[in-house]
């Protein structure tokens, strides 16, 4: 019986694990193509004009503040979805440890996961290449807010474009990565639902 619901478990929780992996592609998408569109948008205007002018360098700071508030928002979507990935993906290796040691009578050869306390940061993981990528991508477009706004204001923007998208991928990395780390070492209940009480 207890085996039977843990089976039944084992399924669900694939199903879950499958889930946060295409979301966390489909979250990337939508910011790629977001910022694709905006840039080339925003481009053809620049043709259009035939140079920064005032109205595009207003439009072009307005839109790309915008756009960083959106991809920042996709941003934390995609940390929180790495966090509930991998405390499904330890339930899995949870139930699939026990099963092999009472229920596989014999077999003594498993080549599948069983670790239950592998860190949601890893360093060389695809979904950590699109969480930097996506940070990358938000901090560009925060430093071409800048840009837009100090050169309209008739400064030198360059410098102010630059510090500002550095300073922004940091904090979005780093935030990130610290998120991942504190969050990770708690129970799901702890982290997701902040709930202390065990039933």
């Amino acid at each position: 019986m207890a085996n039977e619901y843990l089976l039944k478990e084992y399924e669900f929780c694939f199903d879950q694990l499958r889930f946060y992996d295409t979301r966390q592609e489909t979250l990337l998408k939508y910011l790629c193509t977001l910022t694709s569109v905006i840039a080339t948008a925003e481009f053809a205007v620049y043709q259009l004009l035939h140079g920064a002018t005032v109205d595009f360098l207003e439009c072009e700071a307005v839109l790309c503040g915008l756009v960083f508030i959106a991809t920042l928002l996709l941003l934390l979507a995609m940390v929180q979805n790495r966090l509930y990935f991998v405390f499904v993906a330890r339930q899995l290796n949870a139930i699939r440890g026990y099963l092999m040691e009472v229920a596989a009578d014999g077999f003594k050869k498993n080549q599948l996961y069983t670790s239950t306390n592998f860190p949601a940061l890893k360093p060389l993981s695809v979904h950590t290449f699109q969480l930097v990528g996506a940070a990358l991508i938000s901090s560009l477009f925060a430093g071409a807010a800048i840009y837009g706004v100090v050169a309209r204001s008739g400064g030198k923007p360059d410098l102010f474009a630059a510090s500002t998208a550095l300073g922004v991928l940091i904090v979005e990395v780093g935030g990130g990565m610290l998120h991942l780390n504190l969050q990770s070492k708690k129970t799901a209940d702890k982290a997701i639902h902040h709930n202390t009480k065990r039933r």
